[in-house]
């Protein structure tokens, strides 16, 4: 039986993003700075068939440890400009009436109470179409230089506070309000039950709160948790709390073991199988021939020069790479930054020298590279499904703006529709339900988030 998939568009809100190709000549993301651009997109997005526009984040950009920045950033917009993507969605979801949307947000550098109102906010906005993609930061030199907190925090750090940060979100989430708790009886000039509101007590060490959580319940209540970031401490996180797993790993075999791995943390913390979901990047280039596909990919790696590439790979990873020997390899290189980013080129005996890595990082950089006619990206897209056993797919941005997607809308998804691999008539409701594929709403009984509506957040 073929396995149905869900689709997500992987964005910033910058007009330079995975593929450092804003220059490309199909690219048009000069208006990225406006809403009318967001808009048009989300529209084209919904009518063919997305399920959610997913916005990364990106708290600072490429710079060296001693915050030196190379000249190339600011020059060629290497993750700058980048805007605040929370403030745009409220407006798409008034645009379309389907499309879901992700929006990354760090437990590093946000306090969980405004972080956990302004979601709430969000999923009554649109009406339950939201999710919070859980990242700890991987620009921990931007966290010191720009919000000013003072060291680097280790990687298993970053976890322990983003475990706490979660705990005391649910406690927000779930148990502040009961569901019955809202009266709004004018007679009585009663709004809310005062019993069936609850005070939130939280002391731990990283965060404090006591008081009441100020937003009503919304939706969804806790919106949908997605998690990027699969290195032992971040799959540990996932295993407890987790909905939605999102990955970037090209081999199929890595990929698969990395599924069935999530799998099992999920069970293991006595949670269902199916209740982790998981998708991979995946960066499309159609064209009408094999050969044309594969010259407009070179063309695209071709887009960024090489000073570009090497300050985007800093800024995912936190390695400069042009500070080491061409012929040095990073097998020995340690990072706090982006772990999983690192290994790909972490290889033992096999480690890629620095000169090599230069010469192919536009390619190296972000998930699956799929590249061929309409069919023989449907036909790839169907063996990575069943190779790994994933649940769907982030299109990766490639050109910028809607020509990332325009030839997967028309040509590839009516092809993935007639094999069954998307429903004739795309989800809607609420994230929980067209992700999970649930008849509720709300967080299943076997997440660790459900204990507090019997708490009410009381430790």
């Amino acid at each position: 039986m073929t396995k149905q998939v869900f689709l997500g568009a992987f964005e910033e809100f910058t007009p330079n993003f995975i593929s450092n190709a804003w220059s490309h000549p199909r690219s048009d993301t000069r208006g990225f700075a406006t809403l009318k651009y967001w808009q048009n997109m989300a529209r084209e997005l919904e009518a063919g068939g997305f399920d959610f526009l997913f916005l990364a984040e990106a708290l600072g950009y490429p710079m060296r440890a001693d915050g030196s920045v190379p000249d190339v950033v600011i020059r060629e917009a290497v993750q700058v400009p980048v805007h605040d993507p929370m403030a745009i969605v409220s407006g798409l979801a008034a645009t379309v009436d389907r499309l879901g949307f992700v929006v990354t947000a760090s437990t590093t550098a946000q306090q969980p109470n405004l972080n956990a109102r302004t979601f709430t906010t969000l999923d009554h906005l649109t009406e339950g179409r939201i999710a919070w993609n859980v990242v700890t930061s991987d620009n921990q030199v931007a966290l010191s230089k720009l919000l000013g907190q003072d060291n680097v925090t280790p990687h298993a750090e970053r976890y322990r506070r983003a475990t706490e940060f979660m705990e005391l979100s649910l406690k927000l989430w779930e148990g502040a309000w009961e569901d019955d708790a809202v009266v709004f009886d004018k007679k009585t000039r009663t709004f809310a039950d005062v019993d069936k509101v609850h005070r939130i007590e939280h002391r731990g060490q990283y965060f404090a709160l006591d008081g009441f959580f100020t937003a009503l319940p919304s939706v969804q209540r806790t919106p949908l948790l997605l998690q990027a970031g699969t290195s032992p401490a971040g799959r540990a996180f996932a295993g407890r709390f987790a909905e939605c797993v999102f990955i970037q790993e090209r081999d199929l075999e890595l990929a698969a073991a990395t599924v069935a791995d999530l799998r099992a943390r999920a069970v293991a913390n006595g949670r269902e199988s199916q209740d982790i979901k998981v998708i991979d990047a995946v960066s499309i280039v159609v064209g009408s021939s094999e050969e044309e596909a594969q010259r407009l990919r070179r063309e695209l790696d071709a887009t960024p020069s090489r000073e570009a590439a090497a300050a985007l790979f800093m800024g995912w990873s936190g390695v400069d790479l042009m500070a080491f020997p061409l012929d040095a390899t990073l097998q020995d290189v340690s990072t706090e930054v982006g772990k999983t980013t690192l290994g790909t080129f972490q290889n033992g005996d096999d480690s890629p020298t620095i000169a090599e890595i230069l010469d192919k990082i536009t390619s190296s950089i972000g998930g699956i590279r799929v590249t061929g006619t309409p069919e023989s990206v449907a036909d790839q897209l169907e063996r990575i499904v069943e190779a790994t056993d994933i649940d769907g797919f982030l299109i990766e941005y490639t050109y910028g703006g809607m020509a990332s997607y325009r030839e997967f809308i028309d040509d590839v998804i009516p092809i993935l529709r007639h094999r069954g691999m998307l429903p004739e008539k795309p989800r809607g409701g609420s994230m929980r339900r067209r992700i999970l594929g649930r008849d509720s709403d709300r967080l299943p009984a076997t997440h660790p988030g459900a204990a507090y509506r019997l708490s009410h957040g009381k430790d």
